[in-house]
């Protein structure tokens, strides 16, 4: 997609924005003390698992982009506006991944007071030094979601201040279980007979290769619109061949187009890698929560790597 088609469709969901916000204004609800659940709206499926996980039972979550759907071309509609306008908490990504989002805020701010809450933009706030200035592909940093739910937890207490003991001991059981990935990706990551990983596609991966010591090496950078030159690609089959890498991977979600051009002239056995947010149709009916992608990742990885 060309730089001019997206502004083009940023400017005519701008005034659809406008026109269905007015329209919805009678749909919001402030949260009242003992009055039903807190309502947490989410734009992507990774920050749909984690605030369940702090939330529970007692925190009703809605995602807006529907896990199947590709998140860079996501189109708001009236009733993801409607949603919205319900809303206690909106919990987005931040960092440029959903563009809609500051005229989405602005608009909402007119009709009602919704907390929101931007992973990336928080982490900058603190400090975070992991933190990619050009990269909003957070999530795939463990270390970066658990201080994610930590402020969950803090924002849901707020909302539902009876809750808050609830809320704790979700994230305590949660970030237990996100440091147990990360501990096995630490270790069965440690000695690969690689520290390559190739991706014929966008940089997704540069977070989760960066927190184990494995280097990312992409066709182009971190935004799925940009598209590889022939130069780029005569570089990465020369560096495949001197270093003998054996694996190029592809994010799941996208074409393998480039992928098996780069396996064909290489020989390197070709694997796909999941970026948690866009979900097969069999991953849907199995029921995969974002950690057993991330597991799955894992087991991809080592294979691909060649770890003892």
């Amino acid at each position: 997609m060309t730089g001019n088609k997206i502004l083009r469709q940023l400017k005519i969901q701008t005034v659809l924005i406008s026109i269905m916000i007015f329209v919805l204004s009678g749909y919001s609800r402030p949260l009242e003390a003992g009055q039903g659940r807190p309502v947490l709206v989410t734009t992507i499926f990774p920050l749909t698992e984690l605030a369940r996980g702090v939330g529970g039972d007692r925190a009703e979550i809605r995602q807006i982009i529907p896990p199947s759907s590709e998140i860079h071309h996501f189109q708001l509609t009236p009733s993801d506006l409607k949603l919205l306008a319900e809303a206690d908490l909106l919990l987005a990504v931040g960092g440029g991944l959903e563009p809609w989002l500051v005229r989405l805020e602005k608009s909402l701010s007119k009709i009602k007071s919704t907390r929101t809450l931007r992973f990336f933009d928080y982490l900058s706030s603190i400090g975070y030094p992991a933190l990619r200035r050009d990269d909003p592909h957070i999530w795939l940093d463990f270390e970066a979601d658990l201080i994610l739910i930590s402020r969950l937890a803090e924002e849901l207490s707020a909302l539902d201040p009876e809750g808050a003991g609830y809320y704790r001991e979700r994230k305590l059981v949660l970030a237990a279980e996100l440091s147990a990935l990360d501990g096995r990706y630490r270790k069965e990551l440690g000695a690969c007979s690689g520290k390559e990983i190739i991706i014929a596609g966008h940089q997704a991966f540069a977070y989760l290769a960066a927190r184990y010591g494995l280097v990312p090496v992409s066709l182009s950078g971190p935004h799925p619109e940009a598209q590889p030159g022939a130069r780029r690609l005569q570089e990465i089959i020369r560096l495949i061949k001197e270093k003998k890498i054996r694996a190029v991977f592809y994010e799941a979600s996208e074409p393998p187009a480039y992928a098996r051009t780069l396996a064909r002239e290489t020989g390197a056995r070709l694997f796909s890698l999941s970026a948690g947010v866009n979900l097969t149709g069999a991953q849907l009916r199995d029921g995969k929560t974002f950690l057993d992608l991330m597991t799955d990742n894992l087991d991809i990885l080592k294979d691909a790597l060649e770890c003892e």
